[in-house]
């Protein structure tokens, strides 16, 4: 029987609470959604830092023409950084070999709070399918337990990380015997309500509402393909290194 439990925000998380559980951390608007597709770019490394200061001091220690500074705040590139967060951004052509600092408002703030996991996976809806299926395959799954971090939005509640973390326990639910605690009963109520049209679900969410706003509408739809992108980034420790990757 495997225990699961959800945070709809990693606000109150203790990183060494998390110590040797295995993590699922969701960011569908955007970090979750970018990261995978920067991965499926060819990227070499993506580095999730909780600061604009974290992120230059690391790119001071690592200075390399490989290397590049990414990331948002309020939605929008920070100002001198080569990338912002919209998953369009991160081609093979900018990114492939490249090692990427990236910081944002909710997603990379969560993934920092898994550092001390035994295993730790960034999952949305572009990559859904194959979340479910890596952790179906885990051998220690019972052991360890499965904690799914919703990055929410600044620290609250986020309609579209929600509906994702109940999809995503529906779907080990067919495979995997999962004792419920009330977090996870409530995103898989979550995802029954809204997850039959993920686009609109998206795409009337504050988060979704604040994006098309100023100019993001775009990567609301990329972020609704479901299953899109068969990949499944892997975070080691602080960095993101690894892909298993699915045909």
């Amino acid at each position: 029987m495997i225990t699961v439990k959800v945070y709809f925000s990693p606000a109150t998380l203790d990183e060494f609470d998390l110590r040797d559980k295995t993590i699922v951390v969701i960011d569908v608007l955007r970090a979750s959604t970018t990261i995978t597709y920067a991965m499926a770019a060819g990227a070499r490394e993506v580095i999730p830092v909780a600061s604009v200061d974290q992120a230059m001091k690391i790119v001071g220690n690592l200075f390399s023409t490989a290397t590049m500074l990414c990331g948002e705040r309020g939605g929008k590139r920070i100002e001198g950084f080569r990338l912002g967060n919209s998953p369009s951004e991160y081609t093979r052509e900018i990114v492939e070999g490249k090692s990427l600092i990236l910081t944002t408002t909710n997603g990379a703030v969560a993934l920092t709070k898994a550092k001390y996991a035994r295993h730790c996976y960034v999952s949305s809806f572009v990559n859904l399918s194959a979340s479910a299926r890596v952790l179906a395959e885990l051998n220690d799954l019972e052991e360890t337990g499965l904690v799914i971090i919703c990055s929410g939005r600044e620290n609250d509640f986020s309609l579209e990380d929600a509906t994702c973390a109940g999809a995503l326990l529906s779907l080990l639910m067919q495979v995997k015997e999962i004792e419920l605690t009330d977090s996870a009963r409530t995103v898989l109520s979550i995802a029954k309500e809204y997850g039959g049209d993920i686009l609109r679900t998206l795409q009337n969410s504050d988060h979704g509402k604040h994006l098309a706003q100023i100019g993001f509408a775009e990567d609301i739809i990329t972020s609704a393909k479901v299953d899109s992108v068969p990949l499944v980034p892997v975070m080691d420790q602080t960095v993101i290194k690894k892909k298993i990757v699915f045909d």
